[in-house]
């Protein structure tokens, strides 16, 4: 070919064929280029090198506070007194607020009338005739029973509107409570019925029993007492924590407060913690005031331990498996764009997130919460990031790592899942090798067996390819 390169002077044309010219330089044009063609361009090969590959895992995620806790209104209730404004610091155990509540006052005032009712019974039933004494008796413990059952009645509609866990730990508390009644209920009526057969047996055998009953009913009543007055000591709200305020709103629709509570049956008080919640906390309306009317569970105030913040990431299903505690991560916020921050996974959810829905493969998340560091790398505007409660996260978790280790481009991979393969050219053919996935970074991929160094692969184009095909690229 030589020759046709090196061509200088016109070929001579026969007379009369005018075209000759025209057909002469396209098959001198077609010629060259068939001689120039060279490897496909499509394909690309490299060859396999140590370097240090970092797998990363991308998670959104939103800025939380270190720790933080809900005020609640333990009834339905009216602000009285606030000794706080939004955004001051608190101590534990610090006054926040102090309500007032016609229903806890009523609630107490039932409960000790059946407490006054128990114990002036006791005294006045040795003296009375055999069947007014047994009658009196029986008055008595109808009016506690139906204080304490319309309590467990009360307590169980509320238990509808708590979130879990707190529905069932309530439930298991009233099923607790009513079944300490039922038994109070046996022995009184136990009492009652030994107070009647003793009436012609022995007088003295039926004061002892007359007294048993109404013993049983004073102490019945007491824990009602106590429990109301439990109560009545929660409407002034303490502080859990030390951190930063944030006061409730008003509730803007209707809500589902606790309805009207009699008198509380024994164990009410402890069925009562935990009802924060059932009146929502909604941030509608406008800010608590004095004055302003709750609904039994509604949020008063929210304390933030704003110290030190975290990030709760959600991560996929198919990631959430190489993510552990101690892990180096890198965050950024939407808020500032360019800004970066350290942080270190403190915690992996067992669980999966109820709260996301389904990831965006279509699977579960898990959620992963990472400790905010210091700032990594200014926002692109010059601002200050100052990390807020809330904010829209990215979080960057650096899951696997591979110092000098033999590595390949990501584009060289071929199949899916923890064993990969890998097209290495062998004496000018295309040959599929099976290797194991050592960390998968952002260009390069470790490989941990299954490949030499110094071994070609292909690295653009493998997609075209198939096992013991000739090597079309360069």
């Amino acid at each position: 070919m030589r020759g046709v390169r090196g061509l200088k002077q016109p070929l001579a044309v026969a007379p009369g064929w005018t075209k000759a010219p025209a057909v002469v330089v396209l098959v001198i044009a077609l010629t060259v280029a068939a001689c120039d063609s060279g490897p496909d361009r499509r394909f690309a090969a490299e060859a396999a090198r140590p370097a240090d590959v970092v797998e990363r895992v991308n998670a959104p995620g939103t800025v939380a506070a270190a720790a933080q806790a809900e005020l609640t209104a333990p009834a339905a209730a009216t602000v009285e007194r606030l000794l706080v404004v939004d955004g001051a610091k608190v101590r534990p155990g610090q006054v926040v607020a102090e309500l007032s509540s016609e229903q806890v006052e009523e609630s107490l005032r039932q409960a000790r009338a059946a407490l006054a009712a128990a114990s002036s019974l006791g005294a006045a039933v040795p003296s009375l005739p055999t069947d007014q004494a047994v009658a009196a008796l029986g008055d008595v413990q109808d009016q506690v029973t139906a204080t304490s059952l319309a309590v467990i009645t009360s307590l169980r509609s509320v238990a509808g509107t708590l979130p879990e866990p707190r529905r069932g730990r309530l439930l298991a508390r009233l099923d607790r409570t009513e079944r300490q009644l039922a038994a109070t209920q046996r022995r009184t009526s136990e009492a009652v019925r030994l107070a009647a057969d003793a009436v012609e047996a022995q007088t003295s055998a039926m004061s002892r029993s007359l007294e048993a009953a109404t013993a049983a009913q004073r102490s019945q009543a007491a824990v009602a007492v106590a429990a109301a007055e439990s109560q009545q000591e929660r409407l002034t709200l303490r502080a859990t924590l030390a951190g930063t305020v944030q006061l409730g709103r008003e509730q803007t629709g209707g809500g589902g407060g606790l309805p009207s509570l009699p008198s509380l049956p024994q164990g009410a008080e402890q069925a009562l913690e935990g009802l924060g919640g059932g009146g929502g906390s909604g941030q509608e309306g406008p800010v608590l005031r004095v004055g302003s009317d709750l609904d039994a569970g509604q949020t008063v105030a929210t304390i933030y331990d704003v110290a030190s913040l975290n990030v709760a990431a959600l991560v996929d299903e198919t990631d959430v498996a190489l993510v552990r505690v101690g892990q180096h991560a890198a965050v950024e916020l939407d808020a500032f764009p360019g800004a970066r921050f350290e942080a270190r996974v403190r915690r992996v959810a067992v669980a999966p997130s109820t709260q996301s829905g389904s990831s965006a493969a279509g699977g579960v998340s898990y959620q992963v919460d990472l400790a905010l560091g210091k700032e990594l790398e200014p926002a692109e505007d010059g601002r200050r990031p100052a990390p807020r409660v809330g904010m829209t996260a990215t979080a960057e978790i650096e899951v696997r790592h591979a110092t000098a280790a033999l590595s390949v481009p990501g584009s060289a991979l071929v199949g899916r899942g923890r064993w990969q393969a890998v097209y290495v050219i062998e004496d000018g053919k295309v040959r599929l090798r099976t290797v194991r996935v050592a960390a998968d970074g952002e260009d390069r991929v470790a490989i941990a067996s299954g490949l030499r160094e110094g071994e070609r692969v292909v690295s653009r184009g493998a997609e075209r390819l198939r096992d013991g095909q000739t090597w079309p690229g360069s």
